[in-house]
């Protein structure tokens, strides 16, 4: 009898999964995403290995005070050669209360821009400016690195750098053409994990590295409140995929030497 119901099972389940795989629709080829790499100005050469004349002092303008850019200062006046020269905020309190930094290392107050959306472009027209810090909402990080490069400055931006492949471009090719550097400040490969994992690989105790891994995974209930009307929330609540990639991707393309011998292709 049980044998019965069994083999009475089996067959009713073939049948069932049989059904269901014959109702299914053939499975769709999903083609890997291809990016074109858009014709190179005559000339110009790349800038990976790119050096310029050594400075003995780095003068720094900050555009953005919210979230992140106070922390910047914080670090900059404990760095031997960096002098603030400029400070940039939307919000001119925001400007005021970095200035306290500045005066609380012993330091003069830098020079102030706000109150307008275009503040930051007088501070990229400085003459005495070698780097603009960028550290604002996203959406405005390309345009920004892009016109200080054009007025002779280094550029350092915040993850993300830019936020379309168009705008990735006009970063390279602005960089390329100025020969300025133009960095993106993907702090997670240069945490105290990443550099000691770094350093392992590189000296060979995992020996030939295959595969790696990365992602994103943050909870920033606690900081919504420092990013100027919303926008970082509103931001997430409209797009859901990875906002940071470079995050993951960052660290393991450095221990894949990626642009250090090796390269990408999707």
């Amino acid at each position: 009898m049980i044998h019965k119901i069994f083999g009475t099972l089996c067959v009713i389940l073939a049948v069932a999964v049989g059904s269901v795989l014959h109702a299914q629709k053939p499975a769709v080829g999903y083609a890997p995403i291809t990016v074109e790499t858009p014709a190179r100005p005559a000339g110009q050469q790349d800038v990976l290995q790119l050096t310029t004349p050594k400075m003995e002092t780095v003068r720094i303008g900050i555009i953005g005070l919210g979230m992140r850019g106070p922390g910047a200062v914080e670090r900059f006046v404990h760095i031997p050669g960096a002098q603030i020269v400029a400070l940039c905020d939307i919000e001119p309190d925001r400007v005021e209360k970095t200035q306290e930094i500045l005066v609380k290392a012993g330091l003069p107050k830098a020079a102030a821009y706000s109150g307008s959306p275009d503040a930051w472009k007088k501070l990229c027209e400085r003459p005495d400016i070698d780097l603009v810090y960028i550290v604002t909402d996203w959406k405005n990080h390309a345009e920004m690195g892009v016109y200080a490069m054009e007025h002779g400055k280094h550029a350092a931006i915040e993850v993300p750098a830019a936020m379309t492949l168009d705008e990735i471009w006009k970063l390279i090719d602005t960089s390329e053409r100025t020969r300025k550097h133009c960095i993106q400040l993907e702090n997670c490969v240069y945490d105290y994990f990443e550099l000691t994992t770094l350093n392992m690989a590189q000296q060979g105790l995992f020996g030939e590295i295959l595969h790696a891994e990365g992602a994103y995974i943050h909870n920033l209930e606690d900081f919504w409140p420092y990013y100027h009307n919303n926008w970082r929330l509103d931001y997430n609540r409209e797009f859901r995929g990875d906002v940071y990639a470079t995050h993951g991707m960052g660290p393991a393309c450095q221990l894949l030497d990626i642009h250090r011998g090796d390269r990408m292709k999707t």
